[in-house]
């Protein structure tokens, strides 16, 4: 994906059939892999706004009164994802669809239910933002505060995104990337985890300032083995707007890695708006994996032990 067909896909215009949408005070995100990722996104978005990823079969345990169902998935074929969507519908519930076929597509158009076609051809990460873009528009009809207007005002450098993603790539080549940042920020961190995990087909962790303070940075002060310590490189995503509690933490944190001899990493997220902030990571990050992939003679687009897992099931 260029910078060009990531603009493309931020200008796409989602349109929802079968109208109107429920008004709903909770939103309920049914999904899983990257068609789940846009719940969470939304959050990083807006954290006033009430929106829940379920990544199970049938429905949660607790159901808010007043939540709409929203099932999300990429290909339409997710069997979760119809579970929880036949679930809802069992029970009288309101239901939204997002999906770009499948499955899932004609159990709407069957039910007559809202829906919104989304375009084919890509993995569900890297079409994270057609999804997003549906889910906000369901949002808006459902009385929620209105984003839509970001994403035609989105724009971060090119060029910059590219030779943080070059540097990157070289720092994580051949290691295990942990990410680290700011609570408010922990979808960045996540969203990097599962671009590694699916593009780069490396292993990644997470965690969160200022939680990890609390017990994950003890297990770095001596390694056991050392051999898998030395392949670890820690990446501090680093916000303007953090809490500055949060960014003392972030520098006495480097200095004591960086003193027990730990790669450390700092990365800034760029933007003027959380919807530009997201956005600029996510490409950074996309570039990176990409980057790395491509030097280990892997495709950075194919997940094969997926596709192999499900059809074992």
């Amino acid at each position: 994906m260029t910078y060009n067909d990531l603009l493309k896909e931020l200008s796409w215009q989602p349109i929802i059939k079968n109208p109107p949408v429920q008004k709903a005070k909770h939103i309920v995100v049914g999904g899983m892999g990257g068609s789940a990722l846009p719940a969470d996104a939304m959050r990083f978005l807006d954290s006033s706004v009430s929106v829940s990823a379920h990544r199970d079969y049938g429905l949660p345990e607790v159901l808010l009164k007043d939540s709409l169902c929203v099932a999300i998935s990429f290909s339409g074929n997710t069997e979760e994802t119809l579970s929880f969507a036949h679930t809802a519908l069992k029970q009288s519930l309101p239901l939204v669809i997002i999906s770009s076929g499948g499955e899932l597509l004609s159990f709407a158009e069957k039910n007559t239910l809202p829906f919104i076609t989304v375009p084919k051809g890509e993995q569900p990460r890297y079409a994270m933002f057609f999804l997003l873009h549906s889910l906000i528009a369901i949002l808006s009809f459902a009385g929620k505060q209105n984003l839509l207007e970001d994403f035609n005002a989105i724009s971060f450098d090119e060029k910059n995104a590219n030779e943080t993603a070059q540097e990157l790539a070289n720092t994580l080549a051949g290691k295990l990337p942990i990410f680290y940042a700011s609570r408010r920020n922990s979808f960045l961190t996540y969203m990097s985890k599962i671009l590694m995990n699916e593009t780069a087909k490396t292993p990644a962790f997470t965690n969160v300032f200022p939680e990890l303070n609390h017990n994950e940075m003890q297990s770095f002060d001596t390694f056991a083995p050392e051999e898998v310590g030395k392949l670890l490189r820690f990446v501090f995503l680093r916000d303007s707007e953090d809490n500055p509690r949060i960014v003392r933490r972030m520098d006495v944190l480097k200095e004591l890695f960086e003193k027990r001899n730990r790669s450390v990493t700092d990365i800034a997220i760029s933007g003027a708006t959380r919807m530009e902030k997201l956005v600029s990571m996510w490409f950074v990050m996309y570039l990176t994996a990409r980057s790395m992939a491509l030097v280990r003679n892997v495709d950075p687009d194919s997940v094969p032990m997926v596709e192999d897992f499900k059809k074992r099931l």
